[in-house]
Order: C-alpha cells, then sequence, then structure tokens
C-alpha cells in the first residue's frame, strides 16, 4: 500500500493530483473510466501545446530566460518518453509514476513562475524498516528541511564539544 506524507501548506491542486496518483497505485483503472489528471493522452496533448507557445516564445513564455526553457524542455521530453504508447499514468511502473509527476511539477512550476510551489515526490525507506513511502513536499519545504537538519547537526556538534569526547 502506498502511503503518502504531505504538509498541510500544499496547494490544493498539487494534494488533489498527488492523492490521484496514490489511489491510482492500488487500484486498477479501466481504459474508458481514466481521471484526466492520469490520461496519459491528455496529458501528452496538454504538453505538446505548451511546448509550442514555449518554442515559439509566444504569450506568456515570451520572457521566459534560455536556462528555464531548456530545463522545461527537458522534462517535457521525459514525459514525452515515459507517457508515449500508454493511455494512462497508470500503466507506468510506480517509480516511473513519480517521475512522470516530478516532470510534470517542474513543468507548472517553471510555467507559473513559482519554483517554492513545485511539489516533489520521492520513495524513501524508514530506517529500520524495508517498507518504502512516497514522500511528497514542496522546494520551500524541502530547504526549510534541509536548513533545519543542518542547525540541529550543528547545535549537537557544538554541544558534544562542549561536554568532551564521551558525547554520543
Amino acid at each position: 500500500m502506498l502511503r503518502l506524507v504531505a504538509s498541510s501548506n500544499v496547494s490544493a491542486r498539487n494534494a488533489v493530483f498527488t492523492l490521484a496518483l496514490a489511489f491510482a497505485a492500488a487500484w486498477p483503472v479501466a481504459a474508458s473510466e481514466i481521471h484526466p489528471n492520469l490520461d496519459a493522452t491528455a496529458i501528452l496533448d496538454q504538453q505538446r501545446q505548451l511546448r509550442v507557445e514555449v518554442e515559439q516564445r509566444s504569450g506568456r513564455y515570451k520572457d521566459l530566460p534560455a536556462a528555464e526553457r531548456e530545463t522545461l524542455l527537458r522534462e517535457q521530453d521525459k514525459v514525452f518518453a515515459l507517457l508515449r504508447d500508454r493511455s494512462a499514468v497508470t500503466d507506468l511502473p510506480e517509480a516511473d509514476r513519480i517521475v512522470v509527476f516530478n516532470s510534470l511539477e517542474s513543468i507548472s512550476a517553471i510555467a507559473n513562475r513559482a519554483p517554492e510551489e513545485k511539489l516533489v515526490c520521492e520513495r524513501t525507506r524508514k530506517i529500520g524498516s524495508n517498507r518504502t513511502e512516497t514522500v511528497c513536499m514542496t522546494a520551500a519545504e524541502r530547504r526549510a528541511r534541509r536548513e533545519a537538519d543542518a542547525k540541529a547537526l550543528g547545535d549537537r556538534n557544538a554541544a558534544c564539544l562542549k561536554s568532551g569526547p564521551d558525547c554520543m
């Protein structure tokens, strides 16, 4: 069973899509009943339309920096490669579903110029367990967690330096 961990300030859109991916992992879906967020054809069509606008540098993408444009196109290439000849995201192995989700989140963050809202999911194992879980956090949450972990490690090291060689 897939366990999804997400923080409370994740946008509703991201949470709904993430939950749809989680439920898709647990239940097979008939081709006629594919949820729009999991429909590979719909996703590919949307990405093709976006690519045309980005490559033509038209509309809201006319001022998109070159580095962001290349990143967006690279992420789209991943999506195109993984969803080619698929009818639904659920047809992919779980690891590839996470790659597609993360790529779509990266594309969305670039398109919406909101990199801190990008939701990133990864499969992790808790220490001492062989069970994996999917953990999703926004880029801002990941950064804050890294900073808090680094501070806690620094505080622990400082305390050990004061207490002597028996610190652990």
